[in-house]
């Protein structure tokens, strides 16, 4: 069994025993048009399943200090995450919206990429 395979067992066990932490987060997939104004629409949007933590950070400006809330999401069940994405994965211009209606751009993209599927192992991103 090489690395790869425990990587990719440990994330779909993780995946298991988080279920009951996970909520149900709205997806929908950008479509660029092909027209001189770039035009995004959202045309489907499908349920996915991804631990939601809420992330409170100080961002300082001219006039003082902010706080901003920000959610990170993860997102362990890769078939899912790939399907909803046609293979192709989280992209910038993707939308997704929180139960209780947060949503964002999509930010801070990353994931250990499986050499064998060239998908990440497990996808994790930032609305904010």
């Amino acid at each position: 069994m090489s690395l790869l395979d425990v990587l990719r067992t440990g994330v779909a066990i993780a995946d298991q025993v988080t279920k009951p932490l996970q909520s149900t987060v709205s997806f929908s997939r950008a479509v660029v048009a092909d027209d001189s104004y770039k035009t995004v629409s959202y045309p489907v949007t499908v349920p996915l399943r991804a631990i939601v933590d809420w992330k409170k950070t100080q961002m300082r400006t001219s006039t003082g200090t902010v706080s901003a809330i920000r959610p990170n999401l993860v997102f362990l069940d890769i078939a899912a995450l790939v399907a909803a994405t046609s293979g192709a994965g989280l992209s910038d211009l993707d939308k997704i919206v929180l139960q209780d209606g947060t949503t964002g751009p999509t930010l801070n993209l990353s994931g250990f990429i499986d050499a064998g599927t060239g998908h990440p192992i497990a996808t994790e991103c930032a609305i904010g």
